[in-house]
């Protein structure tokens, strides 16, 4: 894709009137966005140990950088955009006429001219622009870090852009321009680490020098200026974090990797994960980055919307073909590349960077080091709490040596606020047995970015009560993302976690079981044990309750249960057994203790993974069971999915870029999931009619009974 200039006419459609040009000579970028000035200098710097490795002629390399920091407020003149031969080789170059290349430089910037600078010590943040582009192609991202407080370095790398104009007024070219090969492309790519890192010399050196912070310093790039980043990291450790914004790399990451924090920022027509050449080039060094590290795609943008060419070539008339306008593109970029940096050079949390947020749609996780649950859809805030309990009416079904019965149990709840630390997903032991022979690190789930705010003040009364049991060697924390959302409409989750069958659970006392049940013969008669012991869990849990301080929170009239794998194949037993079930949900699970005479009459939902052909007939167990339900009963089938996709398993698996059996569509199945588990309790514990359990709400839903 770097063969394609930014505005080359076969790849653009030009929607231009030279009377929109002319009429309009306001152009501007975009302003920044913090609360301080910002000035800029300019600085010409040569490399005598070294020649120009595009024109060896000349013995030495030469750089223009620009800084742009924070500033005393100061009146003067503000940065000129482009040199007028500058916007006329960008206009040549890209093919364009009746526009005057004048108008570039005239677009309004915030910069002030060799403003006094304010501050000491400053984060500072390395700039690279696209081949072909001036370094103005990156300042409105300049001016935007600066007003927040960095010292930022914008550096045009001679040769390889259009026009570079010198301070005696000489203008070299693109010698670098003709033809590009992959060992083309690797040159420039290194040839930009030895310029970044001589810059850094450089500074370190100049009357600068107090304005920078050595030890927070990171770089950023468009195009080929975010590929060249990781190869910069890898030879200068100076630099400790760094972003590659719509980038394809050609110079492969070799092991033992990168360790410092990384962030891939690309349109998402190009640089979703699987569509493609410049999408597998981030998918081949992703697993080389061995630290904190994002994927992030924004929807409707093209190459040039992450930079001012997209900024001032929209306010110009020129259509780039995006569908999000460039203030927008620039709103976007901005944002996130300076909560990058505030994250990694200045130690502060960014919530932005954990999960996808509603102030920006466009914006895509297509994989991340972190992985997070999806943001509920409900409109309440959601708490969460950890309940230990203890059934002294019976042993333990799998460890009889053990005369009662302890369970944990997750409750999820609307709360009174969003404020405060959010659960945790697992502890350290239950991560690391779940995760075993995964190839993760043993804690990776320590570190779920959750929604639920650890024991809130609950919100309610008397609300609507769901029971969730998940499948069999899964902890309760698997069906986490369904608890929130349900929360967050109204609903109090009770997640039950059924100990020694699950990969471990941690107890409040630091104790930690295993999965004892693991080392019994899983026959029939295992799997109708244990389903008939889960119903039991369910009614102690449910009396429990009843019992404690959070009765008056639930309706006992309104409870309904739903689970997944053997915790689904469970619902129909618990709900033979206990009369308060009042709907029941059995999410891709196969149920062992057949539904005998007289059936039953309240109402069901079954959920099945793809089959293949779709609605095949041979579930014998939920054919069985079908035919003895008297009630409201559904039976649907969600195309594209697997197993795993209904639960955090598969939503992990796809934050992380790991297969679990295959591709599961995880992220759409959670959707789908949400919706219609919602739906079916607001029918049959609220009373409120749902249209889609009627007819299928989503393409991939499929009613087979």
């Amino acid at each position: 894709m770097k063969l394609k200039s930014l505005m080359v006419v076969t790849a653009l459609t030009l929607a231009l009137t030279s009377a929109a040009a002319s009429a309009d000579p306001a152009l501007a970028l975009a302003k920044p966005t913090g609360d301080r000035p910002v000035g800029t200098t300019s600085l010409y710097l040569k490399d005598t140990s070294r020649p120009d490795p595009w024109v060896p002629s000349v013995p030495y390399r030469e750089l223009m950088v620009s800084l742009f920091y924070p500033a005393v407020p100061t009146p003067g003149p503000t940065k000129q955009f482009m040199s007028e031969a500058e916007a006329k080789a960008v206009f040549d170059e890209a093919g364009i006429d009746g526009i005057p290349p004048s108008v570039l430089t005239t677009v309004r910037t915030d910069a002030v001219v060799d403003a006094k600078p304010a501050g000491r010590g400053l984060p500072a943040v390395v700039l690279s622009p696209g081949f072909k582009r001036p370094r103005a192609e990156l300042t409105s991202l300049s001016e935007d870090l600066a007003s927040h407080g960095y010292l930022v370095i914008l550096v045009d790398h001679t040769y390889e852009n259009v026009a570079t104009t010198f301070p005696d007024g000489r203008v070299t070219g693109c010698a670098a321009c003709g033809s590009y090969t992959l060992e083309f492309w690797q040159k420039l790519g290194r040839g930009r680490a030895k310029d970044v890192s001589f810059v850094l010399d450089s500074l370190g050196r100049s009357k600068w020098a107090p304005l920078l912070d050595s030890t927070r310093i990171g770089m950023a790039g468009h195009s080929v200026g975010g590929a060249s980043a990781i190869g910069t990291m890898v030879a200068d450790p100076r630099l400790k974090a760094g972003i590659d914004i719509d980038g394809t790399t050609d110079d492969p990451l070799l092991a033992p990797g990168l360790d410092r924090p990384f962030l891939f920022l690309g349109r998402q027509n190009m640089y979703t994960p699987g569509t493609g050449d410049e999408a597998a080039s981030w998918d081949r060094d992703w697993a080389q980055l061995k630290g904190w590290k994002r994927w992030l795609t924004v929807a409707g943008m093209q190459h040039p919307s992450f930079t001012d060419i997209g900024l001032v070539g929209e306010q110009l008339g020129l259509d780039f073909g995006a569908t999000t306008p460039a203030v927008r593109g620039q709103a976007i970029t901005a944002a996130y590349v300076r909560a990058f940096f505030d994250q990694h050079l200045r130690g502060k949390p960014q919530p932005l960077l954990d999960q996808p947020s509603s102030r920006y749609p466009e914006v895509a996780f297509a994989r991340t080091s972190t992985p997070y649950l999806p943001a509920p859809t409900g409109d309440r805030p959601v708490g969460g709490t950890a309940v230990y309990l203890k059934d002294t009416s019976r042993a333990d079904p799998w460890v009889p040596s053990v005369p009662y019965r302890e369970l944990m149990v997750s409750l999820f709840y609307p709360a009174a606020s969003a404020k405060g630390p959010k659960t945790q997903y697992l502890t350290a032991a239950e991560s690391a047995a779940l995760l075993q022979g995964s190839g993760l690190p043993p804690g990776t789930l320590t570190e779920m970015v959750t929604n639920s705010v650890t024991d809130a003040r609950p919100a309610g009364r008397g609300l609507p009560l769901v029971v969730l049991s998940p499948g069999y060697t899964k902890p309760r924390a698997t069906l986490s993302a369904l608890a929130e959302d349900l929360a967050s409409h109204g609903y109090v989750v009770a997640v039950v976690g059924h100990t020694y069958e699950n990969t471990g659970q941690s107890f409040p006392d630091g104790r930690f079981a295993g999965c004892a049940s693991c080392e019994v013969p899983h026959d029939d008669t295992f799997w109708q044990k244990l389903e008939r012991g889960r119903a039991a869990d369910v009614s102690f849990v449910l009396d429990s309750l009843a019992r404690s301080k959070w009765a008056g929170l639930i309706d006992s009239s309104r409870i309904g249960m739903a689970g997944h794998s053997v915790g689904g194949g469970s619902t129909i037993p618990a709900m033979v057994a206990d009369t308060r079930i009042k709907a029941g949900i059995d999410i891709d699970g196969s149920n062992k203790v057949p539904l005998t005479a007289p059936g039953l009459s309240r109402p069901f939902l079954f959920v099945n993974h793809e089959q293949v052909p779709k609605c095949a007939p041979g579930n014998v167990e939920w054919e069985r069971d079908y035919a003895q339900m008297t009630g409201w009963k559904r039976w649907i089938e969600v195309a594209g999915t697997q197993h795993a996709s209904f639960t955090d398993i598969g939503l992990v698996g796809e934050e992380l870029g790991v297969p679990v059996d295959g591709p599961n569509a995880a992220a759409r199945a959670s959707e789908i999931t949400r919706a219609y588990v919602n739906a079916f309790f607001d029918q049959h514990l609220s009373g409120a009619a749902r249209p889609i359990l009627d007819r299928p709400g989503y393409p991939e839903v499929s009613f087979c009974r």
